[in-house]
């Protein structure tokens, strides 16, 4: 057994996973400066290939999943953390607010369709191939450094499944630094080209190495496991102040629809006024409003929310898309 990791805390993890639904240290963080770039596609039928260590974090969490609004209003981009992350029944005033917009009109239904969360996991992920090294300084290269990766639920799909699989999966091999683990090998295609153009990520073929080996010495691996950011951390570093969420809702004209709510769960209106009315506002262009793609996938909530008639709100060349793939995404991420 494996001394870097803890049996029980695995288990617990195990556990966890395997009873969750499945899905079709705190302080100041700097995204750029801790989470690995997202790996880029290649070719429908010539994967880029990336490879490395899934590592447990100081506190012995091997992944985290949390859920974020993200948009872009106007010629400004607008995020969001979902309370939800932390318990489903918590409240969202984003949440809420897609909620209602979906019983309004065709309008109000493709905004809706653009707030509603988003879903990334999050992991300790030590480097071992990255060929976008050999265009980086080395101040910023990432090969044998540990970073955080926060991948989609496509990935997340073929990580869980060696967890909870307690007879044919690879359990606690796949987080261990020590000769008994193993890397996951990322293979990123491309998708066939949509009437549009766009392609999207494929990682079909993404899967975990037969090959056992060490990271290193256990000097070395211990200096490896040093590096680790707590998870818990990073994503409490993420949460969006209760102001700043209050002064979103009334610049996208939404404060009335769940101001009532918002109130009784702390959400204050600094302001004079209970905010600008959506009678206020100006036309909104009529907008497609595409489904989440793959890396965007939700886990269902314990009462689904209401579901809108294709016909009545998508348009034929986005009703599979959304409006940004995952690296255009994690790009405007990167920004802020």
């Amino acid at each position: 057994m494996s001394k870097w990791i803890k049996k029980d805390l695995f288990e617990n993890f195990q556990k966890e996973k395997i009873e969750e639904k499945d899905t079709a240290n705190s302080g100041s963080f700097v995204r750029s400066e801790l989470v690995w770039d997202t790996p880029q596609k290649g070719t429908v039928e010539s994967p880029k290939v990336y490879e490395g260590r899934f590592l447990p974090d100081p506190e012995g969490e091997f992944y985290k999943r949390y859920y974020f609004h993200f948009w872009k209003s106007g010629e400004n981009w607008k995020y969001v953390f979902c309370p939800k992350t932390h318990d489903y029944k918590n409240f969202c005033p984003i949440c809420s607010a897609v909620s209602k917009l979906y019983n309004g009109t065709k309008d109000d239904k493709a905004q809706g369709y653009q707030l509603k969360k988003k879903e990334k996991n999050v992991a300790n992920f030590f480097i071992v191939k990255d060929n976008r090294d050999d265009e980086r300084d080395d101040e910023n290269k990432v090969v044998n450094k540990v970073k955080l990766y926060e991948f989609p639920s496509k990935v997340e799909q073929k990580v869980k499944k060696e967890v909870t699989n307690r007879d044919e999966g690879y359990g606690m091999q796949i987080f261990d630094p020590s000769e008994e683990g193993r890397n996951f090998i990322i293979n990123v295609l491309s998708t066939k080209k949509q009437d549009d153009g766009r392609t999207w990520p494929d990682y079909s073929t993404s899967d975990f190495s037969r090959r056992q080996y060490a990271l290193g010495t256990d000097d070395e691996i211990k200096a490896i496991m040093d590096t680790c950011v707590s998870l818990k951390g990073y994503i409490d570093s993420k949460e969006t102040d209760k102001d700043k969420i209050v002064e979103i809702l009334k610049s996208e004209f939404l404060w009335d629809l769940v101001e009532t709510e918002c109130l009784a769960h702390g959400y204050q209106d600094v302001e004079t006024g209970a905010g600008t009315t959506r009678e206020e506002a100006p036309k909104r262009e009529e907008a497609p409003a595409p489904q989440e793609q793959e890396t965007q996938e939700q886990t269902p909530q314990p009462e689904p929310e209401p579901v809108v008639e294709q016909s009545e709100t998508v348009s034929e060349s986005t009703s599979k898309l959304d409006e940004l793939d995952d690296d255009a995404l994690l790009a405007e991420l990167d920004k802020m």
